[in-house]
């Protein structure tokens, strides 16, 4: 079937669609901590304890989902079935998490707090995740068609995130600012999940049929065990890579996620800032993924493509850091506006790693492994996550905020720090990595051809 069919534009809307659970999922990260703290009073530390843990969990069912994927044999395929049967599931249990019950004791509220978020983190989220992930090797294994439907899976994600990140506080505050307008708000976030999710499985197709299908004839011949599969992720060094820089990158992007509602309400002193600067942010954004990324990606390569938007959001965070220094909001908003423009340029690369990972795995070892791949790279994804939201909670704690107070300076210079200058090393470890190691932009054109090569020998 070559690199499969050509990526239309519904495919790519359907596909992009698939990513509002992911919208969801950056929504709790930038609010569920201080809703926890804040509005049900619970402690800093055991919340960031608890997320922590709760992402290592996570990881695990990322593995099981990604072997479950592999495994699945439907008329549908095996990843977009899951879209189908966990979209009202998916959207229920985003909209339990919020009704922690208010006058239970520490203790109670802590333990609904780990098994309302690890149903939704580690269960709903984890399944669909791993079968959208799983999705875009199924869909093409045309280089500049990944790049199209990681462009749309990045506008619903993280433009979506933005949006809704400026609109849940206005949102909140028009039903009333209480806890009841917390659970209504995401009880209406929940159902955009279950119908992203169910329009993803309508408007999705599996196009690319594996060397050992097409030669056989006999799409049995695919299935490999648990075992075997990390193996065969172990051995491919791209795999690797793509788990490493997926950890780096998002770490980067969620600890500044996860601590914007501490650094406009305390840093800067006003919490509305969090609606207006992520408004600022939606549009470039959005014309750094739609118009910035495709022409890098075509003039520079995946590799360049990726230092051009690194250096873009250095600039950015760096101006976003000194803006806290002197309270000047002018340089905060032109700070996050280079940061938006960087995003297409860098994410929508860091986006295919590993789609091409799964090409390059099947060149080294006949055997596609999509659903296996995509769930270690997923499970990165919520390591990460869970660590940059501990680091929220430990920073905060070791810093000692007080919810509802002026803060101190150490706990201003450790929002900021999160907010900016972690996302700066971060960053500068994500181009280092990609000099010294990164070396499949060289190798594509022969992974394909060799793959194209072995399914017409039949």
């Amino acid at each position: 079937m070559g690199k499969g069919k050509e990526i239309g534009f519904k495919e790519k809307l359907g596909y992009g669609l698939g990513e509002l659970a992911g919208t969801a999922n950056a929504i709790i990260a930038a609010f569920l901590t201080m809703f926890y703290t804040d509005s049900m009073g619970m402690a800093a530390g055991a919340v960031g304890t608890m997320f922590f843990v709760s992402k290592l969990f996570d990881g695990i069912t990322d593995l099981i989902a990604g072997n479950i994927v592999d495994k699945t044999k439907t008329k549908w395929g095996k990843a977009r079935p899951w879209l189908l049967w966990l979209s009202v599931p998916t959207g229920l249990a985003l909209a339990l998490i919020f009704w922690v019950p208010q006058d239970g004791s520490s203790t109670a509220k802590l333990v609904y707090a780990f098994v309302t978020y690890n149903l939704f983190m580690a269960v709903m989220y984890t399944m669909v995740g791993v079968a959208k992930s799983a999705l875009m090797p199924l869909m093409t294994q045309d280089g500049l068609g990944r790049a199209a439907l990681a462009k749309y899976s990045l506008i619903f994600g993280l433009g979506g995130a933005i949006l809704g990140c400026s609109m849940t506080f206005p949102f909140i505050f028009a039903m009333g600012g209480d806890i009841r307008a917390w659970r209504i708000v995401f009880i209406i976030y929940g159902a955009v999940v279950t119908v992203g999710l169910l329009l993803s499985f309508a408007l999705t197709r599996e196009n690319v049929q594996s060397v050992e299908s097409a030669v056989s004839g006999n799409s049995e011949v695919e299935k490999l065990s648990f075992i075997e599969g990390i193996k065969n992720f172990c051995k491919n060094k791209y795999f690797v890579f793509a788990l490493a820089m997926n950890v780096v990158v998002n770490i980067a992007v969620q600890i500044n996620s996860g601590s914007q509602t501490y650094f406009y309400t305390y840093a800067m002193g006003d919490a509305m800032l969090t609606t207006s600067l992520n408004m600022v942010s939606l549009i470039p954004t959005v014309l750094g993924i739609m118009f910035l990324a495709g022409p890098c990606l075509k003039k520079f390569g995946k590799k360049k493509s990726i230092y051009i938007g690194a250096i873009g959001q250095i600039i950015g965070y760096a101006l976003r850091g000194f803006a806290a220094v002197t309270m000047n909001i002018p340089m905060l908003a032109a700070g996050t506006v280079i940061c938006g423009l960087a995003t297409g340029p860098l994410s929508v690369p860091v986006n295919t790693l590993s789609a091409d990972a799964v090409d390059y795995g099947e060149y080294l070892t006949n055997k596609r492994i999509e659903g296996i791949g995509s769930s270690v790279i997923t499970f990165s994804q919520k390591v990460s996550g869970g660590l940059a939201a501990g680091m929220v909670g430990w920073i905060l704690a070791l810093t000692g905020y007080v919810a509802n107070e002026v803060q101190s300076a150490a706990t201003n210079f450790g929002i900021t720090f999160m907010f900016a200058w972690l996302p700066i090393i971060l960053l500068v470890i994500t181009i280092i990595s990609f000099k010294f190691v990164y070396r499949y932009d060289q190798e594509e054109a022969e992974v394909i051809a060799e793959l194209n090569r072995r399914k017409n020998r039949k």
